[in-house]
């Protein structure tokens, strides 16, 4: 019973290693892409997909905003104004125009993403 406990444990650790390096600028395109490819009216493509960019999306600022309120300076500063669609649109064209660096973290190529495109000034 021990071992079987084990086995589990140690497979619920590789699995979640696993599932945070798969995260890379390839799958963020791939998710985007849906998620613009809807704001385009295209209707057969993956909700999933499509929730699951704009949900990393809002992980991103909500980790700008917490990063602001402990007294750090904001790594990107966006308008009051903006759409998430405007947001993941952004974050699929810097992606798209950076094809070499899609084997990189995403969270990374997000951030720099939105430095580019939203500094602070």
């Amino acid at each position: 019973m021990t071992k079987t406990i084990l086995a589990f444990l140690i497979f619920f650790v590789l699995a979640g290693q696993l599932v945070c390096y798969a995260n890379d600028g390839n799958t963020l395109l791939e998710h985007c892409t849906a998620a613009v490819q809807k704001m385009d009216g295209k209707t057969n493509v993956s909700l999933v997909r499509v929730g699951y960019c704009y949900g990393y999306i809002q992980g991103l600022i909500d980790m700008n905003t917490i990063h602001t309120g402990s007294g750090l300076s904001p790594l990107f500063c966006l308008p009051q104004t903006i759409s998430n669609g405007h947001i993941a649109r952004t974050l699929f064209e810097y992606l798209q125009n950076h094809p070499e660096r899609l084997r990189e973290y995403g969270g990374v190529l997000a951030v720099e993403a939105y430095m580019e495109a939203f500094p602070c000034k």
